[in-house]
């Protein structure tokens, strides 16, 4: 028995929402529960709280793609946060149904490219589409769905940290009402809230997606009633959720491989900025991941050199202890970690950078390296020197990057502001 979520963009298609129906029928046989929003959500429209929830604790999922999925904003941010888990390491099962005669050509060219290694259902071609057997192909992959195992992957593990600390605030229900508010849950959503089981973990929920201005709204509302350490590692662990989604799940490498050769291009300036992309990519995850930062402007003739040589030392060293050639070997737990190395030269990188960032690569491909742009990403010609590029994206502005450096300040600040300190 599991918990189902169904993607989809339905309404108005006829086909799609008797496909959508025999799946729920199915799944519900199968003593399943199907979570699906049969109204759908208008453009303009807020998140659904309930939606939220659904993607953070759902035990599969299935994505229904017509042609109105492929341009619904709404679906795009639901496959990213289940891919997110997915690549964190959830033990979720995706099933992506191909409707209206789409090809995987046409999910790339939406932007949904991470669904394609998944295998699809979909009709076959030359025959007329029929929703009861594409209904049966998406049911057979559902035969033993195991329940995922909740709280074993960083996301889980990070929602379980939020809900903890907001348990202490559990003993006045109007804090916690007043805060979900700030986060825009209202109405019907208030009561999952209040409720004596599972309500801080649904706001924890919220707080995964919510928008960083409402985030520190409702952090201002549930402070006074929490402890000075409670404060701490709640705005520590939600320092970092500023940055969008889909950049941080970017910054994963794919559900289920190990990087290879893997370089991250972020368009910002400080060092912080790209260790809490790192943080809200891995949830603020303690084990499994690691990051290190390090910075060199060559100064000589030999630039590439230069660089090399300063990267493959700082590698060794800070990742390894390795000071020395003799200390120099892998651990044998190497591949049960994902490593961030973050370099920041303060200046956009050039074909020669790309070029030492190639050859650091030969000696550790299983390192990701994330590089500040400055103000803009590389041009083309830069970006194709790096293998395996990913620009992440949306790109940032100055402002944006001040601002979350700012709102930061603030969040670190916040006992000592109740305490009236600043």
């Amino acid at each position: 028995m599991g918990d189902v979520f169904i993607s989809h963009s339905a309404r108005g298609d006829a086909f799609a929402m008797a496909v959508l129906e025999k799946i729920e029928e199915g799944l519900r046989g199968k003593t399943h529960t199907p979570l699906v929003d049969q109204s759908g959500i208008e453009p303009g429209d807020e998140w659904r709280p309930q939606l939220v929830d659904w993607l953070a604790r759902c035990d599969a999922a299935v994505v229904l793609l017509n042609n109105a999925a492929l341009h619904s904003s709404w679906v795009r941010r639901e496959v990213n946060i289940l891919m997110w888990r997915k690549a964190l390491g959830a033990p979720l099962l995706v099933v992506p149904v191909l409707l209206d005669g789409l090809s995987t050509g046409a999910v790339k060219q939406a932007g949904l490219e991470e669904l394609r290694p998944i295998q699809f259902a979909r009709t076959a071609q030359g025959i007329d589409p029929d929703a009861k057997d594409l209904a049966d192909q998406v049911l057979g992959r559902f035969a033993e769905l195991p329940r995922a195992a909740t709280g074993t992957d960083p996301m889980s593990f990070w929602l379980g940290n939020l809900a903890l600390y907001l348990s202490e605030a559990r003993r006045q229900p109007s804090v916690l009402a007043e805060a979900a508010r700030a986060l825009k849950v209202e109405g019907e959503f208030l009561a999952h809230v209040t409720a004596q089981h599972g309500g801080c973990l649904f706001l924890a929920h919220q707080l995964l997606v919510a928008p960083p201005e409402r985030m520190e709204k409702a952090l201002d509302v549930l402070a006074p009633s929490l402890q000075d350490q409670t404060i701490r590692r709640l705005t520590s662990a939600l320092n970092a959720t500023w940055v969008d989604e889909e950049a941080a799940r970017s910054a994963l490498p794919a559900p289920g491989r190990q990087p290879q050769e893997m370089t991250l291009l972020l368009n910002a300036f400080s060092n912080s900025t790209a260790e809490q992309y790192i943080r809200r990519a891995t949830c603020n995850a303690i084990h499994g991941f690691e990051t290190k930062t390090i910075g060199s402007l060559p100064m000589g003739e030999d630039r590439v050199g230069e660089r090399i040589r300063t990267w493959e030392n700082a590698v060794w060293k800070e990742f390894f202890d390795a000071d020395s050639e003799e200390e120099r070997m892998f651990p044998n737990d190497l591949g049960t970690r994902t490593h961030y190395l973050v370099i920041n030269e303060l200046r956009p990188p050039d074909a020669e950078f790309a070029e030492a960032v190639n050859l650091l690569h030969r000696a550790f491909s299983w390192l990701i390296v994330l590089v500040t742009t400055g103000t803009a990403p590389p041009d083309d010609q830069v970006r194709q020197g790096f293998k395996n590029a990913v620009l992440l994206e949306p790109l940032l502005t100055a402002e944006d990057e001040k601002t979350a450096a700012l709102r930061s300040k603030r969040l670190r600040q916040l006992p000592d502001r109740l305490a009236g300190m600043c």
